[in-house]
């Protein structure tokens, strides 16, 4: 019998994805026996989870994410149907949900087959674009209905109280990251060689997918001003994919700011731990962010960070100590920030070593799986009671 199956949209690259490709190998070690239902397409993460003892199904064969054609609704509903009898004919002990349109199928399924328990997980902020039409109202009743509901930010777990799920079953389970190792002079001297960036350059850093949410023209712009008003020595490196739309229009504004040579695009990466070796700054311009593997994955690797103050990264960063909180969609406050930074190796210094420890101290990978087996053995037990 599968311990846990959980239910998500893809395997590609994303927040949600990526946590779950850190989290499910050390359940696994742990002894847990773990299986990933897809709604669509597998992705970069599909095979690490594979080589790690997790077990990869598929329920559809197309994209989800646009119900409101006829053609999605009816994909929506044979998802619905092929889970509820996977949940009938091969029960696991508990069904976990992640991202809206998995809570959605989750829920109605297990409604469905009369299956429980049931957990689900919220991983952005209420405010985010919606999917199709309605799906915030269906994700809030799939919510409801849950057992359990984590959330990974001090602001998510507020608003699905707002939401008004019960909290007798909210869990608030922070990311966790297993710390990087120190860095060498070697290391660092390694990668800037393959990646060409100079030894006199301050490399700010971006690992974020290239959607209008993360804030990536703010950043721009912010930094094109701080170099209106003479900052130089720095070089902005974005990681991260997104539509050749967005892609072309972030490319024809760093051409329209004047900053072409000083900003790279690297694309998707697999080796982000190698290309922060490198790097000397961390920045995440989100206009909301449930809470960002990227900034824990900053800190862990000793740099200081400027992010924007919403969601979970005011959980992970400590202002002035840890790195620098500016508003959302506040240019001229990031650029403020990073110049500081730039122009200031031991500020760099300090709140990089004091990043480092706080996510040994809060964020490591073994108090996240820790929180959940405990919230799913405490889950286990009350459904047992209640049987």
């Amino acid at each position: 019998m599968i311990d846990v199956l959980y239910l998500i949209g893809t395997l590609g690259i994303g927040g949600t994805e990526r946590h779950l490709s850190i989290v499910l190998p050390e359940l696994v070690r742990r002894g847990w026996r773990i299986e990933v239902a897809l709604l669509a397409e597998d992705g970069p993460f599909g095979e690490p989870l594979r080589n790690s003892g997790v077990t990869i199904t598929r329920l559809g064969t197309g994209p989800v994410m646009r119900i409101p054609k006829l053609s999605g609704l009816l994909h929506l509903h044979s998802m619905v149907q092929t889970l509820s009898k996977r949940l009938l004919a091969d029960p696991p002990k508990l069904l976990h949900c992640f991202l809206p349109t998995s809570c959605i199928v989750g829920g109605w399924a297990a409604r469905a087959a009369s299956f429980a328990p049931v957990a689900m997980s919220r991983r952005s902020q209420a405010i985010r674009p919606a999917l199709f039409p309605g799906d915030k109202l269906l994700e809030r009743s799939a919510l409801r209905r849950a057992d359990l509901v984590f959330g990974h930010s001090r602001a998510v777990l507020s608003e699905l109280e707002r939401d008004g799920v019960a909290s007798e079953h909210l869990r608030l389970v922070h990311n966790g990251i297993a710390l990087a190792p120190p860095l060498t002079a070697a290391e660092r001297k390694s990668t800037r060689a393959e990646e060409g960036w100079r030894d006199d350059e301050v490399i700010v850093i971006a690992v974020a997918n290239l959607i209008q949410y993360k804030g990536h023209s703010d950043l721009l712009h912010g930094l094109a001003g701080a170099a209106a008003n003479g900052l130089s020595g720095w070089r902005l490196v974005l990681v991260g994919d997104g539509s050749a739309q967005y892609l072309a229009a972030l490319r024809a504004l760093v051409k329209e700011l004047e900053i072409s040579d000083r900003v790279s695009f690297l694309g998707r990466r697999m080796d982000i731990s190698r290309v922060l070796a490198g790097a000397d700054i961390g920045v995440l311009a989100s206009h909301h962010e449930g809470f960002s593997n990227a900034v824990l994955e900053y800190m862990s690797a000793g740099l200081p960070v400027v992010v924007t103050a919403t969601g979970g990264n005011l959980d992970a960063v400590e202002d002035g100590t840890t790195g620098i909180l500016v508003p959302v969609a506040a240019p001229d406050a990031i650029g403020r920030a990073l110049s500081q930074l730039i122009l200031d190796t031991g500020s760099r210094n300090r709140m990089g070593t004091a990043g480092r420890l706080k996510v040994a101290r809060e964020f490591s990978l073994d108090a996240c799986v820790t929180q959940y087996e405990g919230a799913y053995l405490s889950l286990s037990v009350t459904h047992d009671r209640a049987a």
